[in-house]
């Protein structure tokens, strides 16, 4: 095919609204021209109305194909879109003349055509065409170098060419050079309702927008209702419930507040009216609502008389009112770096709208499976892991705690107490599952390599190394009759409760739910209690105790060696942590038997030091 042509002998011809993935309608125009629209057209008057903060800027957002992609299976080495571009809205082009002031200029949009996963990049027509042209063959798999297969005689392609995002276009016809071009069936849709970082501004290539990133995630098609400038506008959803069928969606709204004046009870009126009506539309569709991504304050000021600063906590609150909906805390979506950001301030480029769509996707996939599955995942995932990771297999076995992560490269869970263990190997996965899913709690870390990057994600400056004892021994501790052991009641609560060092590291509910259970046991010289011990909430031996005036009697031997054996009863491991400093107990645990791990296989992460978890003593 030349340039400027799409001829019509022997090639196949297909009209591209037979292919149209993510539009919610399109309109005829002459000779064969259509344009697609991913907004209804009562939502096109809602957002030019007087209602809308800025109608103007509204309407030629509204314009833009963000989230449209032409897709279709075909024998063709090569196809053409015929395809003509709109003028670039004034909207857009006051930011990207921002952006373009701060580096050099580049290509912002276009159309992105991906071949069987392959990207090939963004393409616009020359000046004068009005069509794309796409060579499909994979260059390094053709049969010799220079020689590629004939129009037809190739491979089937999976294509996926995307519309641009920041201005809107027309279409006529998709051709090819081989036998077929064929649609592919529509899936049901994630639907995201957001303002410009939704829309596409400015990841320079229409396929990288997070929200088309996260539907291929997900394998749903994508309706992409981000809108430049966009805030909570109620009554812009009208006519888009018939046009489409979403499986989810993502509501991300709020950022634009801090521009402008702005008071939080009108914003308060507004987010729970435009909540309402999302639930109302799609009261049985999994809905998560973002607070908005981090932006650097210090680079573009929020104006004086917003009320921003109070905007993620009234997003929380009003969609906590409705069931189906859950909130994503939009911090930890985006790491807070400049570097990450298209325009220096807000924006994220490719490789921050690659980590927004991977955070949600990691948000939606622990919210959504059941745990049950997540716990079977990360069973499979320690079947081979280091013995390091011990504490977390055991929790897994033991059914103690939820799994925060299981996938290959991490695993992670939080115990009922707080505390949160994660094993890793795969830095970036372990960083996104610290920033969009853990706390800034006490962690144990189970790999030495990520523990100071897994400090500073999660804002816990302090490590600690801790031993880690395993009685590995099938043969059980004989009792000593000399140092008799045996239960602790709830009665006990008070006595336990002042007499453990670091009561912190337990709740009174806590203790007293393992003093019902009979899981603190008490040493006894005739009547006088002189020790105790119990569990901590992750399941390992822990609250050893022996009163001054009976150390050094075996008395914390026969406490551990009781511990142990109800541990071994109840068909579980005996375990516990040891600070390295512990000389005494490092030495107890090895004449019980139990193997001590190096001190430098697992580490606490925490606020300060002293605010870990307990130890056994």
């Amino acid at each position: 095919m030349t340039r400027g042509e799409v001829p019509g002998f022997a090639l196949v011809r297909v009209d591209a609204a037979d292919l149209l993935h993510g539009a919610v309608r399109h309109e005829p125009e002459l000779e064969g021209w259509i344009r697609p629209w991913r907004f209804s057209a009562d939502q096109m008057r809602a957002m030019g109305s007087c209602q809308a903060w800025h109608p103007g800027l509204y309407r030629q957002m509204g314009r833009a194909t963000a989230g449209v992609c032409l897709e279709f299976t075909t024998d063709s080495s090569e196809v053409a879109v015929e395809v003509r571009l709109d003028g670039e809205p004034v909207g857009t082009r006051e930011v990207l003349r921002y952006v373009d002031a701060r580096g050099e200029a580049r290509m912002h949009d276009g159309l992105s055509c991906e071949v069987d996963g392959r990207p090939l990049g963004v393409r616009v027509p020359a000046t004068g065409d009005a069509q794309v042209t796409f060579t499909l063959d994979d260059p390094s798999a053709a049969p010799a170098e220079g020689i590629m297969q004939l129009p037809g005689m190739g491979d089937t392609h999976h294509v996926r060419v995307w519309l641009p995002c920041l201005r809107g276009c027309t279409l006529r016809s998709v051709v090819g050079n081989g036998s077929f071009v064929e649609p592919v069936k529509k899936r049901r849709d994630l639907l995201v309702l957001g303002d410009s970082i939704a829309q596409g501004f400015v990841v320079d290539d229409p396929a990288l927008a997070w929200p088309t990133l996260l539907a291929a995630e997900l394998g749903l098609d994508v309706v992409n209702q981000g809108v430049g400038g966009q805030v909570f506008q109620p009554g812009t959803l009208y006519g888009l419930a018939p046009t489409i069928d979403p499986a989810v969606i993502v509501v991300a709204l709020g950022a634009n507040y801090r521009y402008e004046p702005c008071r939080e009870r009108l914003v308060t009126r507004d987010v729970r009216s435009y909540l309402e009506q999302v639930a109302r539309l799609w009261e049985d569709v999994p809905t998560w609502v973002a607070t908005p991504l981090w932006h650097d304050e210090d680079a573009w000021p929020s104006h004086r008389m917003s009320c921003f600063e109070v905007v993620p906590r009234l997003i929380r609150e009003q969609a906590s009112r409705f069931g189906g909906m859950r909130v994503v805390d939009g911090a930890g979506l985006l790491d807070h770096d400049a570097a990450l950001m298209a325009d220096g301030f807000e924006h994220p480029g490719p490789a921050g709208s690659r980590q927004v769509a991977r955070r949600l996707g990691l948000v939606m996939e622990q919210a959504s499976t059941p745990q049950q599955e997540l716990r079977a995942r990360a069973k499979a995932l320690l079947a081979k892991a280091p013995r390091r990771t011990f504490p977390l297999a055991e929790c897994l076995r033991r059914g103690i705690g939820t799994v925060i992560c299981a996938r290959p490269g991490c695993v992670a869970l939080r115990e009922p107490g707080g505390m949160q263990m994660v094993w890793a190997t795969d830095p970036e996965l372990a960083r996104d599952v610290a920033c969009a899913l853990m706390r800034d709690s006490v962690t144990l870390c189970l790999e030495p390599s990520l523990a100071d990057d897994l400090g500073r994600w999660l804002g816990l400056p302090a490590k600690e190394p801790v031993h880690l004892a395993i009685y590995r021994k099938k043969a059980r501790p004989r009792p000593d009759a000399a140092h008799p052991v045996r239960p602790l009641g709830e009665a006990d609560l008070s006595a336990v409760r002042q007499r453990m060092t670091h009561p912190e590291y337990q709740t009174d509910a806590q203790t007293l739910e393992l003093l019902r259970a009979g899981d603190v046991l008490g040493a006894f010289a005739g009547d006088e209690l002189v020790g105790f011990v119990g569990e901590q909430t992750e399941g390992s031996m822990g609250m050893l105790e022996v009163f001054e005036d009976f150390r050094r009697h075996g008395w914390a031997l026969a406490l551990e060696s009781a511990k142990i054996c109800q541990v071994l009863d109840r068909g579980q491991t005996p375990w516990c942590e040891v600070w390295p400093d512990n000389v005494a107990s490092v030495r107890l645990q090895r004449r019980l038997g139990l193997t001590v791990l190096p001190a430098t296989e697992a580490c606490f992460l925490a606020q300060s030091r002293g605010s870990e978890p307990q130890d056994a003593r």
